[in-house]
């Protein structure tokens, strides 16, 4: 633990010095923390929790009576996931970038409460071009959400304590997927309430919430590190100069205007291309998971009420191993072997429902039940461990607030392109036979995950080899050079 915390007061100024004790510094440290922690996750956590419910709310509702209410036939339901999602990937980077500019309270909040009415919208519309539009503005709105929320954590914690925060954070898509089973299981009993249908009431419901956290989160979500309100000034000066030395990022670097030509180079560098690559194969077990799901567990033999309350465990052992290898990572230093071991359990899950096909009577959608429950499992569980460790990991070796703002957003918005590839090759038509276009694309694009993660690992490896060479041999270099290292 690095000694320059402590400790003269000058006026209301603390003044850095390396002559505490260790022991000291990490006291110091660890009530930093705990204060930035406490200020900063809990609003940020529910509104990853809200916007994940609203994004899969769309799969609980298809089987309580949706598709026969809008007149939705063959690929309809497809179609919807499809207009949600390229809005959603367009506006990823516009989105962030926004976030420079304006308060991430205001920013933030704005957002929310947009996607907030439309999913209100989405319960009332009479017509399915009425739940299109909704779903098109769902996706505007929420686009710029997680990679904003993943920013801006970001720039408050170093990079080896940064991972298990974003884990946690990482949950809330969990917490969401099984609330939202729950909370569809619970809210249709309200049908005809009003003269609406149960699966209407979901819609509104939680569009509701959503805009009372919107309203909550103008309030109380933090700002930039550089304009934080809620520490004291000593603790603000410790803040920044423990944060100094580990984002090598120059005071007017960040205050100059992001150009087209650096947003262009950090989306073309290879340290984006190869994990947006793996990021894009581990979020289509997400997206087939959030959106497919209820329909599986459905024809494995369960009633549409009985398929809500059995996705809850699927999103519970993901949320497990999530937080749990999200910690090791961190403690370990190492980033690798984890998103390894998380694609190659993706790859297992997608595997096992692939050679379940030939077991399914096609006639009723039965067959092979106990392997194909635990192949979402897997699916869910390998995700888990691999793309919240990945997002990390590839932040974490881009330099400066400018190309981390621009990363997670590729990366994260990139990554739903996996939305597009699960709503196109999910065919309904192939919904009895247990959907073996999707599980066969899993499969290859599974090992395509494998392949990109192992080619992003050796690069860093050699790109550190060569830095190190360069010192070795007397070259001289920037500081950033000489101080930076990649994770591996």
């Amino acid at each position: 633990m690095t000694n320059f915390f402590t400790v003269t007061k000058t006026s209301e100024v603390i003044e850095l010095s390396s002559t505490s004790s260790e022991a000291e510094n990490s006291s110091l440290e660890r009530a930093l923390l705990w204060k930035i922690d406490y200020h900063i996750l809990p609003l940020l956590y529910l509104a990853y929790i809200t916007t994940f419910i609203d994004r899969a709310n769309i799969g609980n509702v298809k089987i309580e009576g949706m598709l026969t209410d809008l007149d939705m036939k063959g690929n309809d339901y497809n179609i919807a996931l499809i207009v949600y999602a390229v809005p959603y990937i367009l506006l990823e980077l516009p989105s962030s970038l926004a976030l420079r500019r304006y308060r991430p309270g205001n920013y933030i909040a704005f957002i929310m409460f947009g996607w907030g009415v439309a999913t209100v919208g989405a319960g009332i519309t009479r017509s399915y071009a009425g739940l299109l539009v909704c779903r098109f503005l769902v996706g505007c709105f929420e686009a710029g959400l997680i990679p904003s929320c993943t920013f801006l954590m970001n720039q408050y914690y170093k990079k080896f304590e940064f991972q298990r925060r974003y884990s946690f954070f990482f949950t809330g898509s969990h917490i969401g997927g099984a609330f939202s089973g729950f909370l569809t299981y619970a809210l249709v009993k309200m049908n005809n309430i009003g003269g609406y249908s149960g699966w209407r009431w979901v819609f509104i419901i939680e569009g509701l919430f959503t805009i009372l956290l919107a309203i909550a989160s103008f309030f109380l979500i933090v700002p930039l590190p550089e304009n934080v309100t809620f520490l004291t000034p000593s603790e603000k000066i410790i803040l920044l100069k423990r944060l100094e030395g580990d984002h090598l990022t120059a005071a007017s670097e960040d205050k100059t205007p992001l150009t087209l030509s650096e947003a262009i180079k950090t989306m073309t560098h290879w340290k984006v291309v190869l994990p947006l690559l793996a990021c894009f194969a581990c979020n289509i077990a997400a997206s087939a998971t959030t959106a497919f799901q209820p329909t599986v567990l459905k024809n494995l033999g369960f009633t549409s009420s009985s398929a809500q309350i059995h996705t809850i465990p699927v999103y519970m052992s993901g949320l497990f191993f999530c937080l749990l290898f999200g910690f090791a990572s961190d403690l370990t230093r190492i980033r690798y072997p984890y998103v390894l071991l998380g694609s190659a359990i993706t790859l297992v899950g997608w595997t096992l429902e692939l050679a379940a096909v030939k077991h399914i009577d096609v006639s009723t959608g039965l067959g092979w039940p106990h392997q194909r429950y635990a192949g979402i499992f897997l699916l869910l569980i390998g995700f888990s461990i691999e793309l919240p460790i990945l997002i990390v990991w590839a932040g974490s070796n881009l330099k400066g607030r400018k190309e981390r703002v621009v990363g997670f957003a590729i990366l994260i918005g990139g990554s739903q392109l996996g939305n597009l590839v699960s709503a196109n090759v999910f065919i309904a038509r192939q919904e009895k036979c247990g959907f073996k276009t999707g599980m066969a694309t899993g499969v290859g694009v599974g090992c395509l995950g494998v392949l990109a993660v192992s080619v992003f690992f050796g690069g860093l490896w050699w790109e550190n080899r060569g830095l190190e060479k360069r010192e070795s041999d007397g070259e001289e270099g920037s500081g950033d050079e000489r101080e930076f290292r990649n994770v591996l």
